[in-house]
């Protein structure tokens, strides 16, 4: 199928949907047979009431802002989303018209159930069809230009390449002197952006230098606002992973809290504690019942030693507590290095043990660190304690991770910066994803990250030894 045409239907998802909405509709009324045991009365109406709240729902959660750059578990969370408030709202008007109109819940739920499977499998096939074409088409890309500084424009660059599907290209970058990069070409300083632009057909542009001064922004906006051209401003490469903020008032004065997080709302720590509670209940009720019990068993046999493994770790406000794992490693004898990470191909890991960290079972007794509150389903991973007082006096903004409980799976962990962290680069990347979503954390970011966190186990990712 022909790229512009895969785009075009990109941008008549409102039109698709709607036609997506009927085609359920009448799907559902002849499957599964015996559902419905009379038609459904005024049909025209109830459709129309299927699409408006659609609309709606979507309105409220932002649905049809474009994503195709992000990850499909991310537009499963908003589809979900989406469709929880469109059920609350046909619900709501049935109660209102029940005398009219007679829908029985499970004709409604099937319904939604089957809108959402058909919607989400067509993004898919677009989505899907819109990266192959950017992966095997340079031309499809998008001409961005970067101004900034060398490091920057690296780090922008390793991220755009690695992320492909963002759909850009990047054919160059201005500085203020060559630094000889090797993988982007140096197209002058930034007082020749009028030219490069034209020279080029530029048609994205990131300006990305250490420091920028009112005049040397607006300098920017105008040059790129008179060639038609989109311009991202970031001010510095690593400060939205340490800095939130928000705008209150004392009287007349306005006030900036440059530590404003959300989770310093009481009503956001009562819905996390809440997910946390049920999530680890029912996963230790219905499956840590017989998974403990089966890796108990094949643990024992494979090695002598304790079936769990305790290490202290650090917690919220830097709070000292217990963290428990499956063993994976041959005991330890008295008198040998308490820590010492584990690396690829570790002679210390049992058989057992390298099935577990690949499928990240081992992790899973920490479902009782939830439930008594001391760790939660999603957060920055906890660290042990030499490795905290190693890269808190290192790393820029370290301490601001413990200002949440930490968790399960993380915001960094499935963007695959877990395992292994061999230099400060590394634990630098990960302290930049936990920040990240210490600031931006909402109740549906959690849910994304569990449903990629299952993805990836059953993808076996390649960083956990």
């Amino acid at each position: 199928m022909n790229q512009r045409i895969i785009l075009r239907l990109h941008e008549k998802r409102r039109i698709i949907d709607a036609f997506l909405l009927v085609f359920s509709f009448e799907m559902v009324q002849v499957f599964p047979i015996g559902l419905l045991e009379n038609p459904i009365q005024n049909s025209i109406l109830l459709i129309a009431v299927l699409i408006l709240s659609w609309f709606i729902a979507a309105s409220n959660t932002k649905l049809y802002k474009d994503r195709i750059s992000n990850k499909y578990v991310e537009e499963i969370v908003y589809v979900f989303n989406t469709l929880t408030i469109q059920f609350v709202l046909i619900a709501a008007f049935l109660y209102a018209y029940n005398k009219k109109i007679a829908l029985p819940l499970i004709f409604l739920i099937y319904l939604l159930i089957v809108f959402g499977v058909i919607q989400l499998s067509i993004k898919y096939l677009i989505r899907k069809k819109i990266h192959y074409d950017y992966l095997h088409d340079s031309s499809m890309l998008q001409k961005l230009l970067i101004v900034g500084s060398a490091e920057t424009t690296q780090n922008l660059n390793q991220t755009i390449k690695a992320n492909f599907y963002y759909g850009y290209n990047c054919i160059g970058y201005l500085s203020e002197e060559d630094r000889k990069l090797t993988d982007v070409n140096y197209l002058g300083h930034p007082d020749e952006l009028a030219e490069v632009l034209k020279k080029y057909q530029v048609e994205k542009v990131i300006v990305a230098l250490p420091s920028l001064s009112e005049s040397l922004i607006r300098y920017f906006l105008e040059t790129c606002d008179a060639h038609g051209i989109k311009t991202f401003i970031v001010p510095n490469y690593y400060q939205y992973t340490s800095t939130s903020f928000e705008i209150n008032q004392i009287g007349l004065i306005p006030v900036i809290n440059l530590r404003a997080l959300p989770l310093d709302k009481s009503e956001n720590k009562f819905l996390k504690r809440a997910f946390d509670i049920i999530f680890s209940s029912l996963f230790l009720l219905f499956i840590g019942s017989w998974l403990f019990p089966l890796m108990a068993i094949l643990i024992k046999l494979n090695s002598k030693g304790p079936v769990f493994f305790k290490q202290e770790r650090w917690g919220i406000n830097n709070k000292k507590m217990n963290c428990y794992k499956f063993r994976t490693m041959y005991h330890q004898k008295a008198g040998e290095k308490e820590f010492v990470q584990a690396t690829k191909n570790d002679p210390r890991v049992t058989s057992v043990g390298k099935w577990l960290r690949s499928l990240s079972i081992d992790e899973t007794p920490q479902f009782w660190n939830v439930l008594i509150n001391n760790m939660s389903v999603v957060g920055p991973r906890p660290h042990v304690t030499p490795q905290n007082l190693e890269y808190s006096e290192k790393i820029e903004s370290y301490r601001l991770r413990h200002e949440v409980k930490p968790g399960l799976t993380g915001w960094a962990q499935v963007n695959g910066a877990r395992g292994e962290t061999p230099d400060i680069e590394h634990m630098q990347a990960r302290v930049n994803y936990d920040l990240y979503y210490i600031h931006q954390w909402n109740f549906w970011l959690d849910i994304q990250i569990v449903l990629q966190t299952i993805v990836n186990v059953f993808k076996v990712d390649k960083h956990a030894y």
